[in-house]
């Protein structure tokens, strides 16, 4: 019958949705994770196996923002409800299809020096007229996609930190571990 999903891709959903819940729990009841969303807000998204488009990719409709020191989401995940996200992820996945799960976080050479004491891959887009998959293309060395790029921001645009991972724990963990590097002998 047209239409009708495979019961490999309904589990997939499934798996899917059930990370993100997951992983955003965790987001949530840290206590140091709200310091390092930009101030555009953040979302995370996961993509079923092999995803071609938007609609393959889950995220938080309305993003993950940050009240009274604590992330909070205003809405359960849902298909298509992260474009840009998703459309990073997509282009990552391109180049990696390992990688299923995408998280932005603010810039700062502060997250940039802790991900090179934590000896975590990553890379510079200098944001410059190449597309996003041409920026990517280029970061890759020795056959190795970095596991987290970034941008600077400059004249009316915000920097970015971009953390991907194979799922959106593996993300959240890091995200989480990298705020609480941060935040050591911070906390309020």
């Amino acid at each position: 019958m047209k239409g009708m999903i495979s019961t490999s891709a309904l589990e997939d959903q499934c798996y899917v949705l059930g990370q993100l819940v997951h992983a955003v729990g965790m987001l949530v009841n840290s206590d140091t994770v709200y310091s390092v969303l930009p101030e555009i807000r953040s979302n995370l998204v996961m993509a079923c196996a092999g995803a071609q488009d938007i609609q393959q990719i889950a995220g938080i409709p309305g993003r993950l923002t940050e009240v009274f020191g604590k992330i909070t989401a205003p809405s359960y995940p849902a298909w298509g409800a992260s474009k840009n996200t998703a459309r990073i992820l997509l282009t990552v996945m391109r180049h990696n299809p390992q990688v299923r799960a995408v998280m932005e976080i603010k810039y700062s050479p502060a997250i940039i020096n802790l991900l090179a004491l934590n000896n975590i891959p990553c890379a510079q887009l200098v944001i410059n007229g190449k597309s996003l998959s041409d920026l990517i293309k280029s970061s890759i060395k020795n056959q190795v996609i970095p596991s987290v790029f970034y941008t600077e921001g400059g004249l009316a645009r915000e920097g970015a930190t971009i953390v991907t991972g194979k799922d959106a724990i593996a993300v959240a963990e890091m995200v989480i571990n990298l705020a609480d590097q941060l935040n050591i002998g911070t906390r309020i």
